[in-house]
């Protein structure tokens, strides 16, 4: 860099690398921007420009008197430099040295007394320091300014400006741009031009500069609301939310009757899908803006995701979201009203209405055959309503569209009729539980290739290796929305793969059942001498007493409330309907203050057993099971596991509304019982009173 005009060595001189810096900071590049005004600064210190532009990217790191030295620095170059005096008098302003930038201000207009943005910065620092009069002196002032050059503008602007918007009307948009930049180089920044080339700008998707002009035509003091949204409009696409919501909350109390502010405020949370604040959003812009179609579409979608990502499946929520969602689409656009008709598809088989929610996705994939997503939604409603053949076509979308796993092998997938000399891959999805559940079906893969890797849970590589000593597992960690990473060399030694959940459907075409295998955990004898003695002495302890184990949620905290699980008070009754058995806890998870409360109500003490991990130690769980008489569980990673076992297992699930609980249905496996009930039961005691009965007929 040199201090050149022009240079022979390819460098750059102070005029080129003082563009390229403004170049970078205008396309958000302010770290770059930076370091090349810092660089010229090394070169000419006293460099005013440079030095005022630093400045201006300390006060946007919040380094305030960083940025007031440098303006100094500046000022004692070009003294009486108005643009310097004006920026240290916004950042005096602040900081609340409201007094120290008023005499800067004065100062300037006594020299610009007809300066508009000077005046407005008087009107409000002499209102802040409760000068009332001079405020309002102040703001006639501006006022009139504003009135004198708003009829003083000539005709030609007037006309040009005109001419400009029809050309952007007409989709001449390099002669839009033209026009406008001409406006601005003879009116200066008039905001109707500003505006029109941020949405030039908006429309190629330069958002950056976009926003560039806007905070030009923006005023803090007296905005304007297109330039208020659409620069909302410019911080979400740029994710910068927080600045994005203060302008909507701003222009929301300023125009209160409009509700294009309330709608991107909603936009916000959910570019960020904060559910629970969009929601609340939703609802707030609701109670003004009661028939905002688009904001009625926003909150049913909040809504629902609210429903769907924190598991809140009590038959008050789900009714709710059913509303917001139909009250949505009697005034939604086309569009919207087809995306609003596969979200109520999903809360109708929530609450048990499956032929409802078949109905309606069959309808919507006649209308949109390719949307994957909504093709593996419809398998859960087959599955449900038992339709076997539809239920295994629709399940292998979820491969496609990334949502069973995050992993998509180049290789072929394997099937029945591969060679077999095959080495496959079996890759785990879902969660633990789903995990054990498909491997029932790990059995009929190893009888008909040559090697198979096994990726699985950590948790379940030694009760898989013991299971099945043939495979060669591959403990991977899962993380969500995170694709599955495999070892390089098993990767360049398999020549097939197939995700563990499409393992039944080859069952089922072959065999006519959805497991190959019923019981197949195998507990080391290491095992049973640690847990069995344990069980014995309880048996010891309570003779003819039946050991029963329990898990009635999942793990998560928000399973306490959820129309699948049961609460503490339920599990109690369920517990005393037992007189003769004891049982033994399976729940995983805290839930220490759900035993007390039940203990309480019942007078039952469930058993822990001390030193068993629950959530992590699925050898000693299946040891423990393996020695008890009967599970009684919701349907969680316990009840794959007990049926894996092959301990008789009474599990509860929430089916249709046409679902009976009086009988236990046969599920997949040996010694499996599922008493199925409609999802929106309110009072669950007959289900456990039915439950009790057949699990006490069974132990006889």
């Amino acid at each position: 860099m040199t201090d050149t005009s022009q240079t022979n060595d390819g460098t750059m001189s102070i005029e080129q690398a003082f563009e390229h810096g403004v170049f970078l900071y205008q396309h958000e590049k302010k770290k770059e921007a930076r370091q090349v005004f810092e660089q010229i600064l090394g070169v000419a210190p006293d460099n005013a420009p440079v030095l005022q532009v630093l400045s201006v990217l300390d006060v946007g790191d919040g380094l305030w008197q960083e940025a007031i030295n440098k303006l100094d620095r500046a000022l004692l170059v070009e003294p009486g430099n108005a643009s310097l005096l004006f920026d240290k008098a916004n950042i005096l302003a602040q900081q609340s040295m409201n007094k120290d930038a008023l005499e800067i201000v004065d100062s300037l207009l006594g020299v610009l007394p007809d300066h508009e943005e000077l005046l407005a910065m008087r009107q409000q620092l002499t209102a802040t320091i409760g000068q009332r009069g001079e405020s309002r002196r102040a703001a006639k002032e501006v006022a009139s300014l504003q009135q004198q050059k708003s009829s003083t503008m000539n005709d030609e602007v007037s006309q040009t400006l005109e001419l400009a918007e029809q050309m952007l009307a007409s989709g001449n948009t390099e002669q839009a741009k033209q026009l406008f930049q001409a406006l601005i180089s003879v009116a200066g920044d008039l905001i109707p031009a500003l505006v029109g080339l941020a949405r030039l700008e908006l429309a190629a998707d330069n958002i950056g500069l976009a926003r560039q002009f806007l905070m030009r035509a923006y005023s803090e003091h007296a905005p304007e609301k297109d330039v208020v949204v659409l620069l909302s409009h410019c911080d979400i696409k740029l994710e910068q939310f927080t600045s994005a919501r203060k302008l909507c909350l701003a222009g929301i109390k300023r125009w209160p009757e409009d509700s294009i502010l309330c709608r991107l405020l909603v936009q916000s949370y959910e570019k960020e899908q904060n559910w629970v604040e969009a929601y609340r959003a939703a609802i707030e812009g609701i109670k003004q803006h009661g028939k905002d179609a688009d904001l009625r579409y926003r909150l049913a979608t909040a809504s629902f995701n609210l429903l769907r990502t924190r598991h809140n499946f009590t038959p008050s929520a789900i009714i709710e979201c059913q509303k917001h969602i139909e009250r949505a689409s009697e005034m939604a656009n086309e569009g919207n009203k087809e995306h609003l008709s596969t979200y109520l598809a999903e809360v109708l088989w929530y609450k048990g209405e499956a032929k409802k929610s078949k109905q309606l996705l069959e309808e919507y994939l006649t209308r949109f055959p390719n949307d994957i997503d909504a093709g593996f939604n419809v398998s859960f409603v087959y599955r449900t309503l038992e339709e076997w053949d539809k239920y295994y076509q629709a399940n292998e979308l979820g491969i496609t569209c990334g949502r069973r796993l995050r992993y998509k092998g180049e290789l072929p997938q394997w099937n029945l009729n591969r060679p077999k000399d095959d080495i496959v891959l079996v890759m785990p999805e879902q969660g633990v539980g789903d995990e054990i559940l498909y491997f029932h079906n790990l059995q009929l893969v190893l009888d008909n290739c040559q090697k198979a890797y096994v990726a699985c849970d950590p948790r379940l590589e030694s009760v898989l290796s013991n299971a099945f000593p043939d495979a060669i597992m591959v403990p991977v960690k899962r993380t969500d929305n995170t694709d599955i990473t495999l070892p390089q060399e098993v990767l360049a030694d398999i020549t097939s793969w197939i995700p563990g959940g499409s393992l039944a459907a080859l069952c089922f075409e072959q065999h006519g059942r959805h497991v190959f295998q019923s019981g197949y955990v195998k507990t080391p004898d290491t095992l049973k001498q640690q847990w069995q003695p344990r069980l014995d002495d309880i048996r010891a302890s309570n003779p003819d007493a039946q050991l029963i184990g329990l898990c009635w949620r999942s793990g998560l905290a928000a399973a306490t409330r959820n129309m699948h699980y049961l609460v503490a008070e339920e599990v109690a009754y369920l517990l005393k309907q037992f007189p003769n058995a004891v049982f033994i806890n399976l729940q995983y998870g805290e839930c220490s203050k759900e035993l007390k409360k039940i203990h309480k109500i019942s007078g039952v003490q469930v058993v822990q057993l001390e030193g068993l991990n629950l959530r992590d130690d699925f050898d000693g769980t299946a040891a423990v099971i393996a020695g008890l008489d009967a599970v009684i569980t919701a349907g969680t990673a316990v009840h794959r596991l007990t049926t894996a076992v092959g301990t008789p297992c009474h599990v509860f699930f929430a089916g249709t509304t046409e679902s009976r609980f009086d009988e236990p249905a046969d599920i997949y496996c040996e010694n499996e019982y599922g008493y199925f009930y409609p999802p929106m039961l309110e009072d669950k005691y007959p289900l456990l009173t039915s439950m009790a009965k057949h699990v006490q007929a069974r132990l006889k």
